[in-house]
């Protein structure tokens, strides 16, 4: 998971739950202190709201490891979750760093919510194997994972993902048009509004 923000500790948390190895990617050292701090919040949240176990918790935070080096978080993944700030211009400079570490089978996703995958699949370097896979805070409440291709995206890929998302405990929500707002902020804006 790259970005250790608030929804990349919760999607890095949420997945080591399920069993998956994870590591927390992020430029900024202090950053990954504080996610190393949050993780026991949140498995707090994860005994109050779902009745977990403070064994589940522990071996959920056992899963996850830090990194400040792209190359080295990268260089064993199977996914890659992107969850950096929601700037064009920042996403598009990291997939093109990022496509020439991760390995050439890697599957790329990014949790935007608010720009589409077309306008960046080009600068990963593999846009059949990229999509977006967006999450809602408070995932292991909302625990709505939206997944939307863009037109090159492989299938087959589409498909990994949505098995991926029910594997982490996600209702998957398959988009199978690319379109802006996904489905959650399509319904949500006009409610602001």
């Amino acid at each position: 998971v790259c970005g250790s923000g608030v929804l990349g500790g919760q999607i890095a948390f949420q997945s080591a739950f399920h069993n998956f190895n994870v590591v927390a990617f992020d430029v900024d050292r202090e950053v990954l202190k504080k996610l190393e701090a949050r993780l026991s919040l949140l498995g707090e949240a994860f005994k109050k709201d779902l009745g977990s176990t403070q064994a589940e918790v522990e071996q959920a935070i056992s899963r996850v490891t830090f990194s400040t080096d792209l190359a080295e978080a990268v260089k064993d993944a199977d996914l890659v979750i992107e969850a950096i700030p929601e700037n064009l211009s920042i996403k598009k400079e990291f997939y093109k760093t990022l496509g020439g570490l991760a390995p050439a089978r890697t599957i790329f996703c990014t949790n935007t919510s608010t720009l589409l995958p077309s306008m960046f699949a080009e600068d990963t370097g593999r846009p059949e194997r990229f999509l977006a896979l967006h999450f809602a805070n408070n995932i292991w409440r909302q625990n709505t994972a939206e997944i939307m291709g863009h037109a090159n995206t492989d299938p087959a890929v589409f498909d990994t993902i949505v098995d991926f998302a029910k594997k982490i405990g996600m209702l998957a929500l398959p988009i199978r048009k690319e379109q802006p707002g996904y489905i959650l902020n399509t319904l949500l804006v006009p409610f602001l509004r």
